[in-house]
C-alpha cells in the first residue's frame, strides 16, 4: 500500500521530489507537543519539522554528491497514542521514516504506526489517528529558510 496515498497533504512533497522520501539522512529540526489539536479539539498533536532533500548521482568538483530539493517539512500527527521519543540533542539525523497502517486497530480510530529511525540523535515510535503534510518550505542545505 502506498502511505502517502493516506497521509493528507502529501501532494506538497511529492511536487518536490516527484515520490514520497524515505528521510534517509533528514535531520529531525523541531518538536511540538500539544494535548489540543489546532482544531480545538482536545486530540493531542505531534509537529515535527524536517530537514530533507534528494542526493543525486552527481559528483560536484570536490568530489561529494551532489544534492537538491532541500526543503523544511512539517508534518502533524494527529491522535497521538504511546508516544516514545529518545536521544534529542544538538543534531537529530534519520536512517528513515516508516509508517505503517495499522487496519488491525479500527476500534480505537488510530490508524497509523509510525517510527522515526536514528542514524543519530532523535528518535521516536508512535500511534496516530491522521498524519498531515502542514508545509513544505524551501530551504538552503544547512536548512535555513
Amino acid at each position: 500500500m502506498d502511505m502517502a496515498n493516506h497521509i493528507a497533504g502529501a501532494d506538497k512533497l511529492i511536487a518536490v521530489f516527484g515520490y514520497w522520501p524515505s528521510f534517509h539522512d533528514a535531520e529531525v529540526v523541531r518538536i511540538s507537543l500539544d494535548r489540543r489539536s489546532p482544531a480545538g479539539d482536545h486530540e493531542p498533536t505531534l509537529d515535527v519539522l524536517i530537514h530533507t532533500w534528494e542526493m543525486t548521482r552527481e559528483v560536484d568538483p570536490a568530489g561529494s554528491y551532489v544534492s537538491r530539493h532541500h526543503v523544511l517539512v512539517c508534518l502533524r500527527f494527529s491522535g497521538i497514542d504511546e508516544l516514545r521519543l529518545e536521544g534529542f540533542n544538538a543534531q537529530n539525523v534519520l536512517f528513515g521514516l516508516n509508517v505503517s497502517d495499522m487496519h488491525d486497530r479500527p476500534a480505537d480510530l488510530l490508524r497509523f504506526r509510525v517510527e522515526f529511525s536514528p542514524s543519530y540523535g532523535q528518535g521516536a515510535q508512535l500511534l496516530c489517528r491522521a498524519i498531515e503534510v502542514v508545509a513544505v518550505t524551501p530551504c538552503d542545505k544547512d536548512g535555513s529558510p
